[in-house]
């Protein structure tokens, strides 16, 4: 019951005694009381203080480097964006084309389709080309106001008339199930050799003549002795692809 009451008590003892005396006098006793006994009180209170300053401050840093930080990648990547665009390594013509951002992927693995940032708004077509920097990537097949779907030439419904750079000899782009690229319906006897460069046919209703394709790596006869088969390296990793260009048809700007 003493121990209830004694601070408060205390407390009283303390107010009394700093109206007593002048104006200097208390003045010199607040200094002694806040010296001494009201010394660990005031250290907490200033320590408490200074924390939520500094805690303030980090924050404010954080933020700070935060905003830098995403300011810092939204320019590399807008760079990255330009850098790809003078870097398509073979020529395309007066074709107009619009940069894309890969976003995702839709279908199972083997049947993967990709998902890029643009649509309708920004005049993309049902059936347009699309290119990367080294060579075709596939066409449009799904278009939306924001966004569309890619169908590569590493699944196997993607189909296109392929020819022999230097022999100009023509067969069917087409992608198995485990991801091989080959060089289809070549008739037996044609001339093609390991190392010869695919390119895009001027049979294609997709692609402009001679888009690069890939590089021929394997040769093999069909089962029935009729064609041969080509398997093929292409020059884009579909898998590994950022950015992407859409080509404008005619009349589209």
């Amino acid at each position: 019951m003493l121990k209830k009451h004694l601070v408060p008590a205390v407390l009283i003892l303390i107010s009394l005694l700093m109206l007593i005396g002048t104006k200097e006098a208390r003045a010199t006793k607040a200094g002694w009381l806040g010296n001494t006994l009201f010394f660990p009180m005031l250290r907490s209170l200033k320590a408490i203080e200074t924390t939520a300053s500094l805690k303030q401050e980090v924050f404010s840093l954080r933020k700070k480097l935060t905003e830098e930080t995403l300011t810092k990648l939204a320019l590399q990547n807008e760079l990255k964006q330009y850098s790809q665009a003078l870097s398509i390594s073979f020529d395309t013509g007066q074709t107009e084309f619009e940069l894309a951002e890969v976003i995702g992927f839709s279908g199972q693995y083997s049947e993967r389709n990709l998902i890029v940032d643009k649509g309708k708004r920004h005049g993309i077509q049902l059936g347009s080309a699309v290119i990367s920097a080294n060579g075709i990537v596939g066409k449009i097949i799904n278009v939306h106001p924001n966004h569309s779907i890619i169908l590569p030439f590493s699944n196997p419904k993607f189909q296109i008339p392929v020819m022999d750079a230097r022999t100009s000899v023509q067969g069917i782009l087409e992608a198995d199930i485990s991801g091989t690229i080959s060089m289809n319906m070549v008739k037996l006897g044609s001339e093609i050799v390991v190392g010869d460069t695919v390119v895009t046919s001027n049979l294609s209703r997709i692609y402009p003549k001679s888009y690069p394709v890939g590089v021929i790596k394997r040769i093999r006869e069909s089962q029935d002795n009729l064609f041969i088969s080509a398997d093929i390296s292409p020059f884009t990793l579909v898998e590994n692809l950022e950015h992407v260009f859409v080509l404008k048809k005619e009349g589209v700007r």
